[in-house]
């Protein structure tokens, strides 16, 4: 008899496979005399192949379940395509539209809601989540630590996600994290914030690209004999993961200029 246990171990043995090829693996960078439209479709084609590749070999009840994902994966790879070009060659209204379209059929929504989770799991009086801010001078009150004032959208830079001339607030899950994003500050001239939900927000979500089955430190683990993970996640929404691949490879590309006006991967 087959179980939902069963599904799952053949499932996680499918991810490592796919984890194993460096150039599909989460976070990427743009290839060496490549563009980043071009490189983005050539790392989804080698994503493709790996899943054909398996169908090829198998037929369980699995493979039919991944089968059936093929379509989300080349719908997103296609409408992440149309955004960069409408982006790229500076047309900013169509690329969001173009977005907004691509996320809005009820085949691809459904997994997007699939692998949300409540904001309060991530973020809580157990695990608050923490924002790091270098500064030259001290700072003295409580707003100087949250995020850039509106009325001075001058000093917003391009972040990962970010709008342009929109101040956001970037919140890390350890300081040693917050640290290494801001490229590794002095400690000296670090000021430090935590942040907590209200315990009683069930409305706010979380789309959740950390599943730690989507990057290498799971091989590391494995090949150190390290216990698994405490989350464990279902088959539903591990498939999820496999059908928004093309997007997830969208959002962990590296920037390559560190200090560019313009960062094309945000």
């Amino acid at each position: 008899m087959i179980t939902e246990n069963n599904i799952n171990i053949e499932l996680e043995k499918l991810f490592d496979n796919i984890l194993r090829k460096s150039s599909i693996r989460p976070p990427i960078e743009v290839g060496k005399n490549n563009d980043l439209i071009s490189d983005f479709h050539s790392k989804c084609e080698k994503f493709k192949d790996c899943l054909k590749e398996y169908l090829t070999n198998n037929d369980k009840i699995l493979a039919h379940r991944v089968r059936s994902r093929l379509k989300v994966i080349q719908s997103l790879q296609d409408g992440i395509i149309n955004c960069l070009e409408c982006f790229l060659t500076g047309d900013i209204k169509s690329a969001y539209d173009c977005f907004e379209l691509m996320l809005k059929p009820q085949f691809i929504s459904r997994h997007i809601k699939n692998i949300c989770i409540p904001l309060t799991e991530m973020c809580n009086s157990q695990r608050p989540l923490f924002r790091v801010r270098k500064s030259d001078r001290p700072l003295s009150t409580r707003k100087d630590i949250f995020h850039i004032p509106f009325n001075q959208r001058h000093l917003v830079r391009a972040q990962r996600y970010s709008v342009a001339g929109l101040p956001c607030l970037y919140l890390g899950t350890s300081l040693y994290i917050c640290w290494r994003e801001m490229d590794k500050p002095d400690f000296d001239k670090l000021y430090i914030s935590s942040f907590i939900t209200d315990k009683e927000d069930d409305k706010s979500l979380l789309l959740n690209l950390s599943a730690d089955f989507l990057y290498k430190t799971r091989l590391f683990l494995k090949r150190k004999n390290a216990p698994k993970p405490i989350e464990k996640y279902s088959t539903s929404t591990m498939l999820s993961y496999l059908a928004l691949w093309p997007l997830i490879l969208a959002c962990n590309y590296l920037k390559k200029h560190n200090d560019a006006s313009f960062i094309q991967e945000y």
